[in-house]
């Protein structure tokens, strides 16, 4: 009863136009959020191996594709829209639990077995990738 009085007590404090710029704050979080954090949907995706390219494949099918790297298979599942990593001989298996990517720009890598995905939309954000 007296931590809830004392809670009571702090917001007293705290006066009406401070709880406006504190809900004017927040909102501008969450709309900033949703407009800078919205990558538009890929189009291709690049495998590299060993920082080299073994192919550029387009996101719309559906195949899984088994790339021997240098620790051994990865396979990696294309599926309509997305890509994901299903299975690697890499210890902790990071890179399968990364899930899912189809945004641009998306990048998936698995380090121990040297081999990555990268997402291509209309333009790209960086310049190299670097193990």
């Amino acid at each position: 009863m007296i931590l809830i009085r004392k809670i009571l007590q702090s917001f007293k404090i705290i006066k009406p136009g401070d709880w406006l710029i504190i809900v004017l704050f927040c909102a501008l979080i969450i709309i900033s959020t949703k407009f800078l954090w919205n990558l538009p949907q890929g189009e291709y995706l690049e495998i590299y191996k060993n920082n080299e390219i073994l192919g550029t494949y387009s996101l719309n099918q559906k195949i899984t594709k088994i790339i021997n790297g240098a620790k051994g298979d990865t396979t990696i599942i294309i599926d309509n829209g997305k890509v994901r990593f299903a299975s690697a001989p890499c210890a902790k298996k990071y890179c399968i639990h990364q899930g899912w990517i189809n945004k641009a720009n998306q990048i998936i890598i698995c380090i121990p077995n040297k081999i990555s995905i990268s997402i291509l939309g209309a333009k790209t954000n960086y310049d190299s990738i670097n193990y």
